[in-house]
């Protein structure tokens, strides 16, 4: 027997299978009226989302007990049908699969917006949380929804990020982080996930980083704001807004260098905080690439972005006050065992060692870079190494 869900004519009976749906959760209030889960359709309320046509059924239950809740084959959903029903009473049903870019966008933020009501008192969200939603729904790193963002480009685009929490301290912050590229066995499914990525930041859409938390997850509103491929990292910030420009290649030649001021600040206690340093990393690496600048290494895992002018000395973020070093010239070149002329470009130790063969330094000045650090950066390090090394005068 067929139901007319138009039938449901009462608000207070939506407002119970709410509530009904939040004390079970989707998967059990589902599995309790044996409805499916919705695929394109849902109700908004209060921040939160819900399968539409799932609630018009229950809802329809709690106004007619005699009849009760009808199978799912007994009525229809849809704009035409139970999402008439409920736009009727007040409530606002979205489109999970939208066909423009700025239908995804406001998608995207419900989704958001729905996520950061779920969290608990932790902050953290279930599996179930994100899947409800689609915000992630794969095993893979990036999460590319190609069935149901192919209305809004056939390419299909990335949804969410599948974060470890194995990346290296300079990788992450509570403004940014770097983002691996997957590399799997499926290599030209990494690739199509990675491109999917890029086209998803190129049309200005959010994803959702994912970390785990044991059986839990953290999740973030991020923006792919830059990538770099020899290295294979993704440049991820989090905020509400979509950035400005996209930081897929180098451009520092282009602005005016200043050797001062970054974000570095000193948190709770005596934790400090770093927000520009994965950004730095990357622009490093779009300029000279992610080799090591004396050792020749060119293991991207291996290598670091050092400044010239440290952070800690309000050392600015610009690439041309940095250069890509191993991690263990990382630590020589901050313990002033050399220092790089301004003027020749030559590699200096101190007369009283190590040498250059025992820091491991093969390649003896920069002349080799395409693109050469700033003078006035340059200066600025070899004259403390001067200083450091009492060689000023000498």
């Amino acid at each position: 027997m067929s139901v007319n869900i138009r039938e449901l004519t009462d608000a207070s009976a939506v407002l119970r299978a709410i509530s009904e749906y939040d004390t079970l959760g989707q998967r059990s209030f589902l599995k309790h009226y044996e409805y499916g889960k919705a695929s394109q359709y849902y109700l908004r309320h209060q921040n939160r989302l819900y399968d539409a046509k799932a609630i018009a059924g229950a809802a329809y239950g709690y106004q007619h007990r005699s009849v009760g809740a009808p199978a799912k084959g007994q009525f229809s959903g849809g704009e035409s049908h139970s999402n008439a029903a409920l736009r009727q009473l007040g409530f606002t049903v979205m489109d999970g699969r939208p066909e423009t870019l700025d239908g995804e966008s406001e998608w995207r933020q419900a989704v958001w917006e729905h996520l950061v009501a779920c969290r608990d008192a932790n902050g953290l969200v279930t599996p179930d949380d994100l899947r409800s939603v689609g915000a992630y729904g794969g095993q893979q790193g990036i999460w590319v929804d190609k069935d149901r963002t192919k209305r809004v480009h056939p390419k299909g685009l990335a949804v969410g990020l599948k974060h470890t929490g194995t990346d290296y301290p300079d990788e992450v912050s509570d403004k940014g982080a770097l983002y691996h590229y997957p590399t799997t066995a499926r290599r030209g499914q990494d690739e199509a996930e990675v491109a999917a990525a890029k086209l998803t930041a190129r049309l200005k859409l959010p994803v959702f980083l994912i970390s785990e938390r044991a059986n839990l997850r953290s999740v973030d509103l991020a923006w792919v704001t830059g990538w770099e491929d020899q290295s294979k990292l993704l440049f991820v910030t989090f905020s509400a807004d979509a950035p400005t420009h996209l930081l897929d290649k180098d451009h520092s030649d282009e602005q005016p260098f200043s050797l001062e001021g970054n974000r570095r600040r000193r948190g709770p206690g005596t934790v400090i905080t770093r927000p520009d340093q994965a950004r730095f990393k990357l622009a490093v690496f779009q300029r000279y690439g992610p080799v090591c600048a004396l050792s020749g290494v060119a293991v991207p895992e291996m290598i670091e972005a050092a400044h010239l002018r440290p952070d800690a000395d309000n050392g600015s973020s610009d690439a041309r006050n940095g250069l890509p070093l191993n991690a263990a010239l990382h630590r020589a070149f901050d313990a002033n065992l050399f220092a790089i002329h301004p003027d020749t470009r030559e590699i200096l130790v101190r007369p009283k060692g190590p040498s250059l063969a025992q820091l491991g330094i093969i390649k003896t000045h920069l002349s080799d870079l395409a693109k050469q650090p700033h003078r006035s950066a340059l200066a600025w390090r070899y004259d403390r190494w001067l200083e450091k090394n009492n060689l000023k005068g000498s």
